[in-house]
């Protein structure tokens, strides 16, 4: 493993003296773990250290036979995406989604272009849309795919109708009588719409996009075996500081 190739950082920390351990997602090898020795050593340009931050597009080459590689050579071809605020706390989501679910090398070239096109859409704008996007491409990519075209039988979902979220089963039609409480149901035109947003990449409405963001937190409960994330409890720290 030599070659130089597309990378973001995912997670870092102090490694000894004066290095870093990083997790990284990379175009060919996934998920990686790797050292950067001397990452706080000032050199001519700047510091390692502050070229290996989240959101960076990098190139990096790593040598190594173990599961923790040594970094060799980094270098930014483009400059990073600024992100603020509540773009930011997404991002950071997102990234430790990946660090907890990934496999290690594991290539996933459709993630990855997926993860490139997220981080520079918060760049712009802190989007909830952005996030349930990575979110559908992510469970896709894992084997959890949100089928809104059908329902767990196959058949088209009926714009009348109203549908559960089953974590095992998919879309099951609701016969009986609703509860105010369900949290992982939809009617038949936000799921149409959804899909519509996914393929034509339209806006989606606030209430439908509430809906949304209520059937991907039953898959991703699935995936997370229901442990919360630091970044999901950070925001509701601050929310509850901010009530109070």
């Amino acid at each position: 493993m030599t070659n130089e190739q597309p990378a973001w950082v995912l997670a870092r920390k102090n490694y000894g003296d004066n290095g870093l351990l990083v997790e990284f997602f990379t175009a060919e090898w996934g998920r990686c773990g790797a050292v950067v020795r001397g990452a706080h050593r000032k050199k001519r340009g700047g510091s390692l250290a502050s070229l290996l931050q989240p959101f960076q597009p990098l190139l990096v080459s790593m040598v190594g036979k173990g599961e923790l590689k040594t970094v060799r050579q980094v270098e930014a071809p483009s400059p990073g995406f600024s992100l603020r605020g509540e773009a930011l706390i997404h991002g950071l989501y997102i990234n430790e989604l990946l660090v907890r679910l990934l496999p290690r090398f594991d290539a996933l070239p459709y993630l990855f272009v997926e993860y490139g096109r997220a981080a520079e859409r918060l760049g712009a704008a802190a989007c909830e849309s952005t996030l349930r996007r990575f979110e559908l491409a992510l469970l896709s990519e894992l084997g959890y795919r949100l089928n809104l075209r059908t329902d767990e039988n196959g058949e088209a979902i009926r714009e009348h109708g109203h549908y559960r979220l089953e974590s095992e089963r998919g879309l099951c039609i609701v016969t009986g009588q609703l509860s105010s409480s369900e949290p992982a149901v939809a009617t038949g035109r936000q799921i149409v719409r959804m899909q519509q947003w996914w393929d034509e990449e339209l806006e989606l409405e606030r209430d439908d996009l509430a809906t949304l963001k209520r059937l991907t937190r039953v898959a991703m409960t699935q995936l997370t075996s229901g442990r919360t994330l630091h970044t999901q409890a950070l925001v509701r720290n601050l929310r509850s500081h901010q009530r109070n």
